[in-house]
């Protein structure tokens, strides 16, 4: 799955979970199979537009397209707005999710044995453990360390391990550096654009 998508059915899952809803109940009001939907959520299947939108929209989430200069004000919206029934951040509390991953990763050391991918992801959750988030960033949090705690135990998972541990690292960077975790373009038509 996209490293972009990630962020979003994490969060998609864990309101449906959080509504107390199975991928079952999805799949009937959705017209998606129920298959399809546990793909998607496992991370096998990147969702199709049409089909995520289709089981947000179950969830009463909309997806709508903001100017990204205004995201920081439509998220300050949302939050101050949302009534707990909404179920906009939903789950354990960032702490136990940090808490939990440091669990993971300290097990996954005591099976496997120590690995340099395994020390760099609990360097970063150390790390950003301290640090305020944006909300962006921490559904990317989330969704790493729900992929962890779903993949850790695959044969294949040394490049799933690898790669979350490269997410982290762009995202501490990100944090410490205070720069965008985006590409930027190598140049811009106008120069006081800031690649919004």
């Amino acid at each position: 799955m996209g490293y972009k998508s990630e962020a979003l059915v994490a969060q998609a899952r864990e309101v449906r979970e959080a509504l107390g809803l199975s991928q079952r109940v999805i799949s009937e009001r959705s017209g998606l199979t129920q298959s399809h939907i546990s793909q998607i959520e496992s991370g096998k299947m990147e969702p199709g537009l049409s089909s995520f939108i289709d089981m947000t929209r179950v969830l009463d989430l909309e997806l709508t397209l903001v100017p990204k200069k205004l995201l920081p004000a439509v998220l300050a919206l949302v939050k101050t707005q949302a009534t707990p029934d909404m179920m906009i951040h939903t789950g354990q509390s960032n702490d136990k999710r940090y808490t939990r991953a440091m669990r993971l990763v300290g097990k996954l050391k005591q099976d496997r044995g120590s690995s340099a991918d395994l020390d760099k992801i609990e360097e970063y959750v150390r790390f950003l453990r301290r640090v305020d988030l944006s909300d962006q960033q921490m559904q990317l949090v989330r969704a790493l360390i729900a992929r962890l705690e779903r993949d850790h135990g695959r044969p294949d998972a040394g490049p799933i391990i690898r790669d979350i541990a490269q997410n982290m690292q762009r995202l501490r960077n990100s944090v410490a550096h205070g720069v965008s975790s985006e590409p930027k373009p190598a140049y811009a038509l106008d120069d006081g654009d800031d690649g919004a």
